[in-house]
């Protein structure tokens, strides 16, 4: 069959920063978000010759060392391997190329955690360039080690260029980075490259499973801003209307390219790829993951946070998004069901929505102590749980006008949730996204998912519909059994509407 898909147009195009720039200039809010420090982003089929070009344009010359930071994977482009290639093509241009790899844990898997921060950090000085060839893990490591060396040398900003080995995170235009500490996944402010490149062969070459890993991180727009309200409504958190227009393209373009994306033509890594660049920018924007990062990311944190537990490896991050995007949904369709209900049938009793300090304590300690008896993975939990428990004690008053005004911030949610869960299943089926625990790439059982949906709440200090449901005493294993129950017959739906087509 032959696309009919017009050649995708970028209202917010990141191929085009100075055009960007402009329109975003334009915007009555324009001096109320952070300027964007990323000055290039290099889009091509073969972008990848033009890597000495964009050192140039950084003023790095030839001579000049550049540390070239990267992992074990071995990435193939054209069939060659993809990290020999950049480091023969920078030595050709007389740059003196210095390769550091990161190693992983016993399945080859690289953490972002402070100790491999400080492997990078150590390896940087105040005349060297720095290469991040690699993905969302990578790419953290070395923005934030960039990061720390500035700050703490009060010295210019390192030319660094990110060069995307795959499409699955927005961490590489993103002026934060996601380290883990105590074994508990934060965010940290960090800061942009200089330069991304987007080498689009690389990208089509790029193993599917991590392609449709971008596909599940970029699925949150759909939901995440609507938890990300009901905190500002809480008085836990302020909304930027400018986060949700930088996304626009992201609501048009990328559920029609599904299918582009899954057989990784070069339109749909263009569209994919450039989504996840601004989804990068609407969070630095925020100063924080928030607006793309609600109940589904802590549900895959839990899951990352569980694997040692488990004994199995760590999965693919957006791919555990991806389904976890479908129950966050689904619990968000309960929930704004069940507030109709409740407040048409007299109210809800507010009282026995303020746990106590005490209570929530021992709740958070004795949740992570059997996944880490040292305690420390609580106590970091309970650090920053402890800041929202707090911030929902001291504005009541807002709880309260919510309820009384709940018509009209229903109308808003409305509009912040575009999709349901079943259009965003169809969808992520159409780009071969996984859709049942069993099928990611790192399987995870289905009694792991309802832990991590259980204690969700429990882990950071940001509020989602995981935390209005808890406070207001629903969420019960009627409540959980509802919500699986309802995503299997989601995939059910979705499957039996393949093999009608396919007949």
């Amino acid at each position: 069959m032959l696309n009919r898909l017009m050649p995708p147009v970028f209202k917010y195009d990141v191929g085009n920063m100075k055009d960007l720039n402009e329109r975003i200039k334009r915007w009555s809010d324009y001096d109320q978000i952070p300027k964007i420090e990323l000055e290039d982003v290099i889009v091509g089929r073969d972008a990848i010759e033009r890597l000495p070009e964009a050192l140039q344009s950084l003023n790095v010359r030839a001579g000049r060392r550049v540390l070239a930071v990267m992992d074990e994977t071995v990435i193939l482009r054209k069939g060659e391997k993809l990290k020999e290639q950049v480091q023969a093509l920078l030595t050709r241009a007389g740059y003196a190329v210095e390769k550091l790899v990161l190693k992983g844990d016993e399945y080859g898997v690289v953490h972002a955690d402070a100790k491999q921060v400080e492997t990078v950090q150590s390896r940087l000085d105040k005349t060297c360039a720095v290469i991040s060839v690699g993905s969302g893990t990578v790419t953290d490591i070395a923005k934030h080690a960039c990061f720390l060396y500035q700050n703490e040398n009060d010295c210019e900003r390192i030319p660094l260029i990110s060069f995307m080995t795959a499409n699955t995170v927005p961490a590489y235009t993103s002026r934060s980075s996601i380290i883990s500490k105590d074994g508990v996944k934060r965010t940290w402010p960090s800061r942009t490259p200089n330069i991304v490149l987007m080498d689009v062969q690389t990208l089509m070459d790029c193993p599917l499973h991590y392609t449709v890993g971008g596909v599940g991180d970029l699925f949150p727009v759909f939901s995440a801003f609507a938890d990300w309200y009901l905190a500002d409504c809480m008085g836990t958190a302020t909304v930027l209307d400018a986060c949700w227009r930088i996304v626009d393209d992201i609501k048009d373009l990328l559920i029609p390219y599904m299918e582009e994306v899954a057989n990784r033509t070069s339109a749909g890594m263009e569209v994919l790829g450039k989504c996840l660049l601004v989804t990068g920018l609407t969070m630095t924007f925020a100063q924080d993951s928030v607006p793309v990062s609600g109940y589904e990311h802590v549900i895959s944190h839990l899951l990352d946070m569980t694997a040692d537990y488990d004994k199995r490896k760590t999965g693919v991050h957006g791919q555990q998004v991806g389904e976890a995007e479908l129950l966050a949904l689904i619990n968000m369709e309960k929930l704004v069901t069940r507030l109709d209900r409740e407040l048409a049938d007299g109210g809800i009793d507010i009282g026995n929505c303020y746990p106590s300090e005490e209570e929530m304590h021992k709740k958070v300690l004795d949740t992570f102590q059997p996944v880490d008896p040292t305690g420390k993975m609580g106590c970091e939990c309970w650090n920053d749980y402890n800041q929202k428990l707090k911030k929902w004690n001291d504005n009541r008053p807002k709880f309260e006008a919510f309820l009384k005004e709940w018509p009209k911030h229903r109308d808003v949610l409305k509009e912040l949730l575009p999709h349901t869960a079943l259009t965003c299943a169809r969808a992520l089926n159409k780009a071969k996204h996984p859709l049942l625990f069993g099928e990611l790439d790192a399987p995870v059982t289905e009694d792991r998912f309802r832990w991590a949906m259980r204690r969700a709440n429990l882990m950071r200090k940001r509020f989602t519909s995981a935390d209005l449901t808890y406070f207001l005493g629903w969420y019960n294993a009627d409540w959980e059994n509802d919500i699986i129950s309802r995503y299997y017959e989601i995939v059910r739906t979705v499957r039996a509407e393949n093999s009608s087509a396919a007949r």
